[in-house]
């Protein structure tokens, strides 16, 4: 929650209309964070946002974070070919298996990362270099599964590490 010192933050226009992508717009996007599990979470869901609509994620938003143990990522990270066979039968979440099968992946990227740099905010806000979009979202491409460049600048924005322009 926003403090009372805080000034309200303008909402976006491709949120303006719509109260969950305005929730969004006002709390969470283009925020840093220092929680790993949450970075992780914006991630995983603008993985699972490609090439769908902002809204329907939000939708299902709860329903992720239920199947995906919270997005702790020691849990998704320690999730197997099971798992991803019962989440392929949750109506309650977008239901696709190279999706599914990225964030566990990534999940496990983000424990090597964590194990390297103490943190994965501490990799993402401090050790990633530079702010040029091209070579971040190369960087992240390299990395990470279903990480093409949109989905990249939009983690990149949406968890606060470049400027929304």
């Amino acid at each position: 929650m926003a403090s009372q010192e805080e000034t309200p933050r303008e909402i976006d226009e491709w949120a303006r209309g719509d109260p969950l992508r305005e929730w969004y717009a006002r709390e969470v996007w283009g925020r840093p964070t220092e929680d790993d599990d949450a970075l992780f979470e914006i991630m995983s869901l603008q993985v699972f946002q490609a090439g769908l609509n902002w809204h329907m994620i939000l939708t299902k938003r709860d329903a992720f974070r239920s199947a995906f143990n919270g997005w702790r990522i020691d849990e998704v990270a320690a999730m197997g070919p099971e798992d991803v066979e019962r989440l392929l039968q949750d109506p309650a979440i977008i239901r696709n298996r190279l999706k599914i099968q990225a964030c566990i992946s990534n999940a496990r990227v983000v424990q090597e990362l964590q194990r390297e740099h103490g943190s994965f905010c501490n990799w993402f806000y401090r050790v990633l270099p530079g702010d040029d979009l091209s070579a971040l979202q190369r960087d992240l491409r390299g990395r990470f599964k279903f990480m093409g460049p949109e989905i990249a600048r939009m983690w990149l924005m949406a968890s606060g590490r470049i400027p929304d322009n």
